[in-house]
């Protein structure tokens, strides 16, 4: 049993780490796209119309990435100033709350993000405005990306106490 969670935890923290190492470049598309629109509008007088509308999408799925990788490399941050205090019964306790917490929440998120991603597959939504792009392919990311974010929370959060300090 111990020896198939340590696996699955492997699994997950290796796709994680590549998932995390790849969409980072998000930000340098970002970023390329911010200055062509700052060019095209201030030397051109004429700003992209498809500039504001694909950063905003493209920087939703950045953050989601970025939290998953943040939470696989456990650099989320923590009061350890009080938790390490703690006696290892306490510890254990606040481990569990933290457990609860984040699988309440996210679960939630997963749950309300796949009705909004499945409703807007089954309209075929667009953005508003005159840049009319597909946006159910972003918003269908959010809720498989949030079970994985999800997924690495509980294989952190069940992780022995003693892998934290590695």
């Amino acid at each position: 049993m111990v020896h198939g969670f340590k696996r699955i935890a492997d699994f997950i923290h290796a796709a994680s780490d590549r998932m995390g190492h790849i969409f980072c470049y998000l930000v340098f598309v970002i970023m390329t796209i911010t200055t062509i629109d700052v060019i095209a509008r201030y030397a051109f007088n004429q700003p992209l119309l498809w500039g504001w509308t694909l950063n905003r999408l493209l920087f939703g799925v950045f953050i989601l990435f970025a939290g998953i990788f943040t939470m696989s490399k456990r650099e989320h941050i923590r009061i350890e100033i009080i938790y390490d205090h703690f006696p290892p019964r306490l510890k254990l306790l606040a481990r569990i709350i933290a457990l609860g917490c984040f699988v309440i929440f996210m679960g939630v998120l997963v749950w309300q993000s796949a009705w909004m991603g499945w409703n807007s597959m089954m309209i075929a939504e667009k953005a508003a405005g005159t840049f009319r792009i597909p946006i159910y392919p972003f918003k269908m990311l959010i809720p498989i990306l949030s079970f994985f974010f999800l997924l690495e929370g509980i294989v952190i959060l069940l992780r022995p106490e003693e892998d934290d300090r590695s």
